[in-house]
């Protein structure tokens, strides 16, 4: 993983500690996690209510780590909760265990990916990559703006410029597409990611039919999304991975996107929460409610802007409001990034600011036409496997 993973894990590795890694059961509360491995409660509930609330952030199927001894006691564990952060749980000198948050100490590479099309963008991109929100993201990126069902020619190619993070040589958290390009009978498409995080075609315009509004009405922005800061005061890291809305108690809350309800129920964190699953791929959760809709529960379709429940203070709140989270992958990401935005095209230092993004994007586009760079995996993407936590037994990813 890095500096940081080496030098917490080498005094327990000079004692013959071995490291098993493990996914995060999805729908697996932190709490049920320490049970099931027989772990103090009061690793929990040791933490302050913001500490709390972050273990309720954890991605599903994250991949995590565990040291054991030789006689199986866990000495460490290390749980992602983004592509930032991470819970360490630790047996200390005097055998209590302890949990602090501490900085993922991660890789990060910028790689120019060309690809002649065989079959379809999707199926090409991850055979070629073995990133299937790689692949995801390509999609979503011309969904609306070009047809991949018609007739693909030979000579058809993709090229993508984006990053990605590893950790412990393995890809984690979200890419990052900064570009990409595709050639579909012998006409170029781009799309472009701009400074708002939000991509547009060389002309400036969107092509996103899915684009998601505030969930409260009159919106009050009391703290915003971040993945980790460091508290001067605390001298601990903190994160938020949502945005947070004041309100009064029993403002009504809408449906950022018409969706499913895929949870409508309690947490001690978040108090009553909803989550609705978007067409999309993309999660939204609210959290803190008074109370839900009448008639809202697991399995319920709900349309964009639909109330779906009341602004409340329940779970870890310190007042009434509104906590919006989104989600694609099971990684949080910015809710503002993928609200509703009215523009009608860039101007002045903007529009200046774009077309330099869109001019070196150009430029490595067509380089890579020309020199069709091979691309080199950092790992095998193949025959990887883990080891399950309570068999130890190894399990293909």
């Amino acid at each position: 993983m890095g500096r940081l993973f080496a030098l917490l894990l080498l005094p327990i590795l000079l004692f013959g500690g071995t490291v098993i890694p493990f996914k995060w059961n999805n729908g697996e509360s932190f709490l049920t996690f320490l049970e099931r491995k027989k772990l103090p409660l009061s690793v929990y509930y040791n933490l302050d209510k913001e500490d709390q609330k972050l273990t309720e952030d954890i991605p599903y199927s994250a991949n995590c780590q565990m040291v054991v001894n030789s006689k199986k006691i866990i000495q460490q564990i290390l749980i992602p909760v983004n592509d930032e952060l991470q819970l360490q749980i630790y047996l200390t000198p005097k055998k209590r265990y302890e949990l602090q948050v501490v900085p993922i100490v991660s890789e990060e590479h910028t790689e120019t990916l060309f690809i002649p099309i065989k079959t379809i963008p999707y199926d090409d991109i991850l055979k070629a990559t073995g990133s299937r929100n790689l692949a995801a993201e390509f999609v979503k990126m011309f969904k609306g703006k070009v047809d991949f069902r018609r007739g693909i020619r030979p000579d058809d190619t993709i090229v993508m410029v984006y990053t990605q993070k590893y950790r412990l040589g393995k890809p984690f958290s979200m890419p990052e597409v900064h570009g990409a390009m595709v050639e579909l009978n012998g006409k170029r498409h781009s799309m472009y990611l701009h400074t708002d995080g939000r991509y547009y075609d060389e002309k400036g315009a969107q092509f996103e039919k899915f684009i998601f509004k505030i969930p409260i009405r009159n919106p009050r922005i009391t703290s915003r999304f971040t993945k980790r800061r460091w508290h001067p005061v605390l001298h601990r890291y903190r994160a938020h991975v949502g945005v947070d809305f004041g309100a009064r108690p029993g403002t009504p809350i809408l449906a950022t996107g018409d969706g499913r309800v895929t949870f409508a129920g309690y947490s001690r964190g978040y108090g009553n929460t909803l989550k609705i699953k978007h067409s999309n791929g993309f999660i939204s959760l609210y959290a803190h409610q008074k109370s839900f809709r009448n008639g809202i529960r697991s399995g319920t379709k709900v349309k964009q802007g639909e109330v779906i429940g009341y602004v409340g203070s329940t779970g870890l709140s310190s007042g009434p409001h509104l906590h919006f989270g989104m989600y694609i992958g099971g990684t949080p990401i910015d809710p503002l990034t993928v609200m509703k935005k009215k523009t009608e095209g860039f101007t002045g230092k903007e529009r200046k600011a774009f077309l330099a993004i869109r001019d070196k994007m150009d430029r490595i586009f067509t380089s890579a036409l020309k020199t069709k760079p091979v691309r080199k995996p950092y790992f095998d993407f193949h025959n990887t496997y883990y080891v399950d936590i309570d068999t130890f037994k190894p399990k293909p990813f």
